[in-house]
């Protein structure tokens, strides 16, 4: 699996090969093909072991903060989704920069195979946060929890991506992940907003 991720992170879809991933792992392609008949298998198999990963690490953070007394905020909520993948699995960035490629690589995208892998592994841990916010502000419809997922999720890929145009804007690129504290500022801004303007 790490070998596949690093290929297809490295790759992408069709520039990354069964032979190449089996030489990479140290294994006979053969028995790639006798565990992941197709590279399209073995391709989802890869989303499918990081996403599940995360959306229970996810998952369990959401039923601490809501099991606890006293009421939840959106801002809590939003520290969940928003933190890193680094932090969130243990992780070092190097081991999960291609993952990271990878995912880019299917949300931008609107070929089938793409979709259907955003439904499958993404869909679901969207729809624990949809939940969540509207557990902080029952108020909201469904249509104005959804979308402020969504352009939270917007910010969010936007503090991930590289700092680099940040710091031709002037940023300080020492001061390290401070974008992640104004999105949550931000993205809660909002969503009291609306909840605000429901009441």
């Amino acid at each position: 699996m790490d070998a596949a991720e690093q290929t297809f992170g490295s790759h992408g879809f069709d520039g990354g090969s069964m032979s190449q991933i089996a030489q990479l792992a140290g294994v006979a392609q053969s028995l790639l093909h006798y565990h992941y008949k197709t590279k399209d298998l073995l391709y989802e198999a890869v989303f499918e072991r990081r996403a599940t990963q995360i959306r229970d690490k996810r998952q369990a953070r959401l039923d601490a903060l809501f099991r606890r007394a006293g009421k939840a905020h959106i801002e809590e909520v939003l520290e969940i989704l928003f933190i890193s993948l680094e932090e969130l699995l243990e992780l070092k960035e190097f081991e999960l920069r291609n993952y990271v490629h990878m995912v880019g690589d299917v949300t931008l995208s609107s070929n089938k195979r793409s979709i259907e892998i955003v439904k499958r592994h993404y869909d679901p841990s969207a729809e624990l946060f949809i939940e969540a916010i509207r557990k902080v502000y029952p108020e909201l419809s469904m249509d104005e929890a959804i979308w402020s997922y969504l352009f939270a999720i917007g910010g969010r890929m936007q503090a991930h991506a590289s700092v680099d145009r940040a710091v031709r804007l002037g940023s300080n690129k020492a001061n390290g992940r401070k974008q992640f504290g104004i999105l949550v500022t931000y993205a809660a801004a909002g969503i009291k907003a609306i909840a605000k303007a429901r009441r």
